[in-house]
C-alpha cells in the first residue's frame, strides 16, 4: 500500500510538472510573438567613445589607451545634433520593428542621470541631458518596440573588481561585491521604472557566475515591473533568446528565438578610420539568411559624438527601406523555411504555412525547381509586383518547376511566393538537386565539352546551408565546384568553410577570381563568410562553374558548431 501511494504521488508530480511546463511554454510563446514576427531591429552603440572614434570601453581595458585619456572624451561628447525622431524615422523606414540603445557600456558612462553618484552624460558631458527618454518616446510614437542595452560590467565603478585586463581593485571581498550588485540592481530598476523597455539586452555576464550576478533574482525583479519583458541570453542562462554575433549560424539554432547582432562595418561605435563597410547586398543577404532560419537581424548603427548618423550607414538603411517595403509579406511574421535538399537557396514559410517564399539572388537562365512537395500548388507569383508565373507541377514526383523572367527580378534579391490551398507538406526528394541540375545541363553538348572533361571524377557537393546553389566536389575533396544558374546579383556566398583557400578560377575559362573573408572573429571558432566576386565577362549562358582549390580535403562547420571532416 505504501509503495502504491509513492507511485501515485510520483505520477501526480509528473503530471503537474508537465502541465506547468506546457503553460510556461505557451506563456513564453505569447510573450515572444512580437519578437518572433519582427525580423529586423536596429542596435545603436552611442557613447563617449565616438569622440575619438575608438573601441567602446575595450580601448582602456586592453591597454590601447590610458583610462584617464579615455575618460577625457567626456569633455567632447556634445550630442549637439542628436535627434531621436530623425533616428527612429530612418529605422522605421528601413523596416525595423524595434531598436536597442546602449544605456550604459562597460565603461560605466550612463546615457541618463539616476538617483546615484556615478558617471553619466547629464552631469559629466556637454550633452547635459537625458538621451534615453527622447529615444524611447520616438520609438513608442512610431509603434516600435523599445530595447535597452545594459552592461552588467562596470570597469569604472569603485566597487567593481576589474579595472583593466591586468588590474583589479580587489579579490574575494563579498561585502564590496554586494555593494556593486546593489548598485547595478538600482540602475536596472530605475530603467524599468522610467522607460519600461519591452526588451533588455544585457552584456558582460562572462566575468562572473549566475549566482554572483544574482541573475535569477534580477530576472524576477524585471518581471515585477513588466510581465511581458523580453531578456536576451547574456544573463547567465536566465534569458529568453540567443544572440549570435557577427556571423549567421550555419544551421538553425536550437533556441527557436534568436537574433544576429551585426555591424555595418567592423565597429560597433563610430570610428573615423573604419571605412570597411559591408555592401547593402551582403547585409540584405545576411538578413534573408536570418529570416530563413527563423531569426532576427539586429543591424548596428554607430552615431558620431554629435549624434549624427554617418552617411554610409544612412545609405545602407535606405537600401533596406527599398527592399523591405517591396517584400513586406515575405519578411514579417514569417517562420523558418524548408530544409536543405528541396530548393537551391533560402526559404521561409508564412505563419499559416500556406505560402512558401523563395529568396533568389541571381537572374536565372535555367528553370528553377523545388523538389519533394507533397502538397498541390495553387499559384507561383513574384512578391512585390503581383506577377503570376507559369509553372509545371508533377504530383507523382513532387517536383515544381518554373521560369523566372529577367524583367521581373529584383536587382538585389527576388522573392517568389508559392501558394498552397492547405498547409505545405514535404517528402524526401527522389534524387538530389545537384544531380538533377547537372543532368539537365548534360543535354547541352557545348556545355558538357567545355566543363565536364575538366572536372574529372566528381561527387555530390556541400549542403545548401553552406552554399545556396548546386555544388560538386573533386574525387579527393580538395576542389569545391560552385555552379551558378545565370547572373548573380552580387558575390557568391560560402559559409562555414574551415579550410584556407589556395586559388579560385572559372572552369573552362581559366580566369582567376578574388575572394573576401568577412566576419572571422579572433575569439570564435566559427569561420567567417567567404565572398567570391564573379565578373560579368566570365558568365556562361547555361551555367558558370567556379572552382575553389582548398588547402586540404574540405572541412565544414556544422549546425552544432563542430567540424564536418571529409572521409
Amino acid at each position: 500500500m505504501f509503495q502504491s501511494k509513492i507511485t501515485i504521488t510520483f505520477i501526480l508530480v509528473l503530471m503537474i510538472t508537465e502541465v506547468f511546463s506546457q503553460a510556461s511554454s505557451e506563456e513564453k510563446a505569447k510573450r515572444m510573438e512580437w519578437f518572433k514576427d519582427a525580423k529586423l531591429g536596429i542596435f545603436v552603440h552611442y557613447g563617449i567613445y565616438a569622440v575619438n572614434g575608438i573601441d567602446e570601453s575595450w580601448s582602456f581595458f586592453n591597454g590601447y589607451i590610458t583610462y584617464d585619456d579615455y575618460m577625457n572624451q567626456l569633455d567632447g561628447f556634445t550630442a549637439s545634433q542628436y535627434d531621436a525622431e530623425r533616428w527612429v524615422k530612418l529605422f522605421k523606414e528601413a523596416g525595423a520593428k524595434y531598436a536597442v540603445l546602449t544605456s550604459k557600456h562597460h565603461d560605466g558612462v550612463a546615457l541618463w542621470k539616476g538617483d546615484w553618484d556615478h558617471l553619466n552624460v547629464v552631469d559629466d558631458t556637454p550633452a547635459g541631458r537625458d538621451l534615453i527618454k527622447p529615444f524611447v518616446d520616438a520609438l513608442r510614437d512610431n509603434d516600435m518596440k523599445v530595447g535597452l542595452y545594459y552592461s552588467l560590467i562596470d570597469w569604472s565603478h569603485p566597487a567593481y573588481p576589474a579595472v583593466t585586463r591586468n588590474k583589479t581593485r580587489y579579490e574575494n571581498d563579498q561585502e564590496r561585491w554586494m555593494d556593486f550588485v546593489n548598485f547595478y540592481f538600482k540602475q536596472v530598476i530605475e530603467l524599468s521604472k522610467r522607460y519600461n523597455p519591452d526588451l533588455y539586452w544585457f552584456d558582460g555576464d562572462w566575468e562572473h557566475s549566475a549566482d554572483e550576478w544574482h541573475a535569477q533574482e534580477l530576472r524576477e525583479t524585471l518581471f515585477r515591473y513588466n510581465d511581458g519583458v523580453i531578456i536576451n541570453s547574456r544573463l547567465k542562462g536566465n534569458g529568453d533568446y540567443g544572440t549570435p554575433e557577427q556571423g549567421v549560424p550555419v544551421g538553425i539554432p536550437e533556441n527557436p528565438y534568436w537574433e544576429l547582432c551585426m555591424t555595418m562595418n567592423d565597429s560597433w561605435g563610430f570610428q573615423y578610420n573604419d571605412h570597411n563597410y559591408k555592401t547593402p547586398y551582403q547585409l540584405l543577404w545576411t538578413f534573408v539568411d536570418c529570416i530563413s532560419k527563423g531569426g532576427n537581424l539586429l543591424l548596428d548603427v554607430g552615431p558620431m559624438a554629435n549624434g549624427a548618423i554617418p552617411g554610409p550607414q544612412i545609405k545602407i538603411l535606405e537600401a533596406f527601406a527599398r527592399w523591405t517595403d517591396k517584400h513586406v509579406e515575405a519578411i514579417y511574421g514569417t517562420r523558418k523555411g524548408i530544409g536543405p535538399g528541396h530548393f537551391f537557396g533560402p526559404t521561409a514559410l508564412s505563419k499559416d504555412r500556406k505560402t512558401l517564399y523563395l529568396y533568389i539572388n541571381y537572374k536565372p537562365d535555367l528553370p528553377l525547381t523545388i523538389k519533394g512537395l507533397a502538397s498541390k500548388v495553387k499559384d507561383v507569383r513574384i512578391v512585390g509586383n503581383n506577377v503570376k508565373l507559369k509553372f509545371e507541377f508533377n504530383e507523382s514526383s513532387g517536383q515544381l518547376s518554373f521560369v523566372l523572367p529577367p524583367e521581373v527580378t529584383d536587382p538585389v534579391i527576388t522573392v517568389v511566393a508559392v501558394d498552397f490551398p492547405e498547409q505545405v507538406k514535404l517528402r524526401s526528394p527522389k534524387s538530389s538537386l545537384t544531380w538533377s541540375f547537372v543532368n539537365y545541363l548534360g543535354k547541352d553538348n557545348r556545355w558538357v565539352q567545355k566543363h565536364l572533361p575538366l572536372l574529372g571524377e566528381w561527387q555530390e557537393g556541400i549542403s545548401n546551408l553552406h552554399y545556396a546553389g548546386p555544388s560538386m566536389l573533386s574525387e579527393d575533396k580538395r576542389i569545391l565546384y560552385l555552379l551558378i544558374n545565370g547572373k548573380p546579383n552580387g558575390p557568391l556566398v560560402l559559409k562555414g568553410l574551415k579550410n584556407n583557400i589556395n586559388r579560385i578560377w572559372v572552369v573552362g575559362n581559366g580566369a582567376k577570381l578574388s575572394h573576401q573573408l568577412i566576419g572571422k572573429l579572433y575569439w570564435s571558432q566559427v569561420p567567417g563568410i567567404v565572398y567570391i566576386e564573379v565578373p560579368d565577362n566570365v558568365i556562361d549562358q547555361k551555367s558558370t562553374v567556379v572552382a575553389v582549390l582548398l588547402d586540404a580535403p574540405i572541412s565544414l562547420y556544422s549546425e552544432e558548431g563542430h567540424a564536418i571532416e571529409s572521409n
